[in-house]
């Protein structure tokens, strides 16, 4: 406790993407009691570093008017009465396994909470699928963060209070046990008997899938923090996402109309692209153009460009990994397809089987560098 007599609260936030959102975040120190403890935490989300979903996530809480409104929208309504949502900082943090080193990452907040004599982790985690296991993960997540903190803090004679929760859009909803008992197996009849000797807690799910459009825009959130939700929502759409554009109007012209609005713009494009296998670069253009302006075009070129270039750099990177001819083949072709159906592009079986049996490394890299300027499939072979 401070020398006001206030508490400070830590909040776990929690997913990621260094790999295409990296967030450089300076590390800040909070008062407990007489002593300073460094920011951490731990995460692990269960799916590869370079998931979109989590690259959006992460960077669009990582700014503190976004986190505050998701917060305040799934946390319990004395919680959110409590903390002083003016002092919410946001913290580096290091609470990771080495074991897990490149598969989890974190956002760490603290806030001082009114009345409250111990401070409060909140470990949010993001969920693209229903994880049995979350509860048990949940746990073993808790462990590492109170062993982390009782090393560091050895006068400390109780553990810091943590609130577990999970955002899911996961389709179908949410089908998990959300009880660490649920994943008990009771020998018929001695529940009772048992259950005082067990771990037991449950935990939050804000299950996107379960809500509408309506109830999520009904959040206090800024733009950004409203489109991402809504695009995780519906990032699987078998539609195609941007189908859903039009609705989003006024929060497609608030992001491009500030400061950043470009870099934000772009995000959200390069997310569209790699999240949702039906939309296209034209697909794009032709929604987003007359919504914003013809501005938005050069964007969607970029992001395009970008993804290009990043096929192009992990063909070559294969190649080197593997020391082989057949890696650095295999990732051409597939960049050469990703370009080709991102522009809009009908890839025939015909064509996808003269891409694939092509063994000749140069070819394919001309195929790739005309894919992304001629007008026609046609052309990217025969130019």
């Amino acid at each position: 406790m401070s020398g006001d007599g206030v508490t400070e609260q830590r909040v776990l936030f929690r997913p990621s993407h260094r790999a295409l959102f990296p967030v450089d975040l300076q590390s800040q120190t909070f008062r407990y009691g007489s002593v300073v403890p460094p920011p951490y935490a731990c995460y692990s989300h269960g799916m590869p570093v370079a998931h979109p979903h989590d690259a959006l996530f992460r960077k669009t809480f990582s700014d503190l008017d976004n986190a505050t409104g998701q917060l305040r929208a799934v946390l319990p309504p004395r919680i959110v009465e409590a903390i002083e949502w003016d002092t919410l900082r946001l913290h580096d943090s290091h609470y990771v396994d080495e074991s897990l080193e490149g598969s989890c990452s974190d956002l760490l907040y603290s806030a001082k909470l009114q009345g409250c004599p111990v401070a409060i982790y909140v470990l949010f985690e993001h969920q693209s699928t229903s994880d049995l296991w979350m509860a048990f993960r949940l746990l073993a997540y808790m462990v590492r963060i109170w062993t982390r903190w009782r090393d560091e803090h050895p006068e400390e004679k109780r553990l810091l209070a943590i609130v577990p929760v999970v955002l899911s859009h996961a389709e179908g909803g949410w089908k998990a046990p959300m009880s660490f008992h649920a994943l008990i197996d009771f020998p018929p009849g001695f529940l009772p008997e048992l259950e005082e000797y067990l771990p037991q807690f449950t935990y939050i799910v804000d299950d996107l899938c379960s809500q509408s459009d309506e109830q999520l825009m009904g959040r206090a959130l800024e733009a950004m923090g409203m489109l991402t939700l809504l695009m995780l929502r519906h990032a699987r759409d078998k539609e195609g996402i941007s189908t859903f554009f039009e609705g989003w109007r006024e929060l497609f012209q608030a992001i491009w109309r500030a400061e950043d609005g470009k870099e934000a713009l772009g995000i959200l494009i390069r997310y569209v692209l790699l999240a949702n296998d039906k939309v296209t670069l034209q697909d794009l253009n032709q929604t987003l153009v007359p919504l914003l302006d013809q501005g938005v075009g050069e964007v969607i070129m970029t992001e395009g460009q970008r993804l290009i270039e990043k096929g192009r750099v992990e063909g070559r990177a294969e190649g080197r990994a593997e020391g082989r001819v057949e890696g650095r083949v295999e990732g051409r072709a597939e960049a050469l397809l990703a370009v080709l159906r991102a522009r809009g592009f009908q890839v025939s079986q015909a064509a996808q089987k003269r891409v694939e049996s092509c063994m000749d490394v140069v070819v394919l890299e001309q195929w790739l560098v005309r894919a992304a300027t001629v007008d026609s499939l046609d052309a990217v072979f025969d130019g």
